[in-house]
């Protein structure tokens, strides 16, 4: 039994979310393999507890395999202890979310609507594995006076070696190329990366490893975004490269971020879409449903019916 709880967040994403419940009821032809439980979350929260993030909800959270929580494009409380971006933060900090990773991709049905060339675009199907944890999170120390600032900021082994060995997991049921970008050459931070990197790949010796700086990557989006399988970065640079990605899509983001922790729960979070376009709100529930139904039923041979 996988038991997925649902987080709907607004009424934009509430209809998001009922579209991919749809086509994942549909394909999962066992029910008995399949629980879904939606939880009070955003304006469910406020009209039940006042808040967005309730404490019960996220007491209920730890029995869960999975969690789809959706986007929330206003505020929806204003006596609320937390705001919806701290909502969001919130429930990634408590649930110790270590892992993220995004898809970027460019089917035939939008890839006019990429500011590249078609024949330069076409096809691009990409990830980026990266740590959930923001820099700020890292920061030890800063100090700002009049002329001077300096901030502090630790890798940690283990969560080096684990967003790198997610990557080449991924990879190994892609198509098993693995780009590992390696930002600063003099910093020791960066020693470390590449490092456990190299001894990573040794255990993978079907994948195939490019080590690349920032700026070799951000041109190969540009230029080559297909010749991209799975792109691995330290947090330090991991916001740049999915600005640069979603720029070549011409698109809103309509691809879920998926997450893990330890635990091995997953987390998917809807993207943020201030549009009325109900073309494109269906689009992002049939992504969502893909990228559950590929990561968790992986066994279910009757997922190519929907182009999985």
């Amino acid at each position: 039994m996988y038991k997925l709880a649902i987080l709907k967040g607004d009424k934009e994403s509430s209809s998001v979310i009922d579209r991919a419940l749809g086509i994942i009821k549909s394909s999962v032809n066992d029910s008995t393999a399949f629980e879904v439980t939606e939880l009070p979350f955003g304006v469910n929260g406020v009209l039940s507890f006042n808040e967005p993030l309730p404490n019960q909800t996220l007491r209920e959270l730890k029995n869960y395999d999975g969690i789809l929580v959706g986007a929330l494009n206003q505020e929806v409380g204003t006596d609320s202890l937390l705001s919806v971006q701290e909502s969001l933060v919130a429930l990634r900090k408590y649930l110790n979310i270590t892992l993220a990773c995004k898809a970027v991709q460019i089917s035939d049905n939008n890839v006019d609507a990429s500011p590249l060339k078609n024949q330069i675009v076409r096809d691009t199907d990409f990830i980026i594995v990266q740590s959930a944890k923001r820099a700020n999170d890292h920061v030890d120390g800063n100090i700002s006076v009049d002329d001077f600032a300096q901030d502090t900021i630790t890798y940690e082994q283990r969560e080096v070696e684990q967003v790198i060995t997610a990557g080449f997991e991924r990879a190994m049921n892609r198509k098993r190329a693995v780009t590992v970008v390696t930002p600063f050459d003099s910093f020791y931070t960066s020693k470390i990366w590449a490092l456990t990197a190299e001894k990573i790949a040794k255990i993978y010796p079907d994948v195939v490893v490019n080590y690349v700086s920032l700026s070799c990557v951000i041109s190969t989006i540009i230029q080559q975004p297909t010749s991209l399988d799975v792109v691995v970065a330290p947090k330090w640079v991991d916001q740049v490269l999915n600005e640069e990605s979603q720029k070549i899509t011409g698109l809103p983001e309509t691809v879920p971020v998926s997450m893990k922790n330890n635990s091995g729960q997953m987390l998917y979070q809807l993207p943020q879409i201030n549009v009325d376009d109900k073309n494109l709100m269906m689009a992002v529930g049939e992504d969502t449903a893909k990228l559950i139904l590929k990561e968790c039923f992986k066994h279910y041979d009757n997922l190519q019916k929907i182009g999985v």
